[in-house]
């Protein structure tokens, strides 16, 4: 795998569904004196209504984490490539164009206690690097099956299948790597109390992942270079989030809501022994570029202000901003690229009206050394039924 795909994986769909499709009556989260009368909502409107209001929602739609795991792991994979090839090579920077276009569909189920959803969800993302040793542009088609039970307003779980098809080639080098997956993915929320909660999500993913590498110069003329090895990978993410109204606290301004966020994560490969071929002749077998196994682990804190969503069906306007800063405490990968401490900066603006939204962000990930840059775009649409 290569870069920052799903970097920021979905930035938003938390907003998407919590402040466009459900936000119409957030019951504590509200700003405004004079409200029309909304109708009775369900009680899974209600809940994920509170979840959404306990920030929980966005780290659960959002892919962001997983992508940065995955794309950095992957373009460490490419940096070990592009040193084979350049042994002089002793540096490597990641500097990323992502646009990332996520849809989410929420139907609610019959239940016979509590409330239960199906989700469904489709994502693609394009990304492109600046040449540097590499100069990778990839594709990533992601889709989410999911089955979502709320017991109470403050707890919700989900079990789900996932899938990926993903491709990336090195411009340069003409490097091409394919990975098809298929996964499980479970999930827990809970809101503690007004004013914190925790999201937790695990993910185990089974697959293949491809190498090529074509027109490579022998003794016997140019041939292909192929090599196919499974891929499985682990996965898990823990999110602690506060949330706090402006018009309840001293510290912040009225009509706002924050939402501050710590966050850690650990990512596992492990990867098979294959046999590369090199035209018709089998080189010597292999496994990863530093071994059958990688690990990787970030570690963040964020804070997100935004204007708090009010009581209407009318069209409004969401305006958020965000600050940070991510640490890396595991990477088996960072021989070419040990970049390990970087600040995050993001805007985003949702507009919403009769439960519809249309989604923007931008966030920009900037390693202290400029080793790793990365601009990510977020864009994309909610539908209500």
């Amino acid at each position: 795998m290569s870069k920052k795909i799903n970097l920021t994986g979905v930035t938003a769909i938390s907003l998407l569904i919590a402040q466009s499709a459900l936000a119409l009556t957030q019951p504590s989260h509200t700003h405004g004196a004079e409200q029309p009368q909304l109708p009775r909502l369900s009680q899974g409107a209600r809940s994920l209504i509170n979840l959404g209001d306990a920030g929980l929602l966005h780290p659960f739609f959002s892919n962001e984490k997983f992508g940065q795991a995955q794309s950095r792991m992957g373009a460490a994979r490419f940096a070990y490539g592009a040193k084979d090839g350049n042994p002089t090579l002793d540096d490597f920077r990641e500097d990323h164009d992502v646009l990332i276009t996520p849809l989410n569909v929420m139907i609610e189920l019959p239940a016979s206690s509590g409330a239960s959803f199906l989700r469904i969800n489709g994502e693609y993302t394009y990304g492109s690097s600046e040449p540097h040793a590499l100069d990778l542009e990839d594709e990533l088609y992601h889709g989410t099956i999911e089955f979502l039970h709320l017991p109470n307003e403050n707890i919700m779980w989900g079990v789900g299948l996932i899938t990926n098809n993903f491709e990336s080639e090195d411009q340069l080098s003409g490097t091409k790597v394919i990975r098809d997956s298929r996964g499980l993915r479970l999930d827990y929320l809970q809101k503690f109390n007004d004013h914190w909660g925790i999201a937790t999500r695990g993910l185990y993913l089974w697959g293949e992942t491809e190498n090529r590498v074509y027109d490579v110069p022998t003794p016997y003329g140019a041939a292909n270079l192929r090599q196919k090895q499974d891929d499985d990978r682990y996965y898990l993410q823990a999110d602690l989030v506060g949330s706090w109204l402006g018009d309840e606290t001293s510290w912040l301004p009225d009509g706002t809501l924050a939402h501050p966020r710590f966050g850690v994560l650990y990512h596992h490969s492990d990867l098979g022994r294959t046999t590369p071929r090199l035209g018709d002749i089998d080189l010597p077998e292999v496994t990863g570029v530093n071994g059958a196994n990688e690990d990787f682990g970030l570690a963040w804190a964020h804070f997100t202000l935004q204007r708090a969503p009010r009581q209407t069906f009318g069209l409004q306007w969401l305006p958020s901003a965000t600050i940070g800063i991510e640490q890396e405490y595991a990477n088996t990968l960072n021989e070419l690229n040990d970049e390990s401490t970087y600040a995050v900066i993001g805007a985003g603006l949702t507009a919403s009206m009769y439960g519809q939204g249309v989604f923007f962000d931008y966030k920009r990930y900037q390693g202290v050394d400029s080793d790793k840059i990365d601009d990510v775009f977020v864009t994309g649409v909610t539908l209500s039924f």
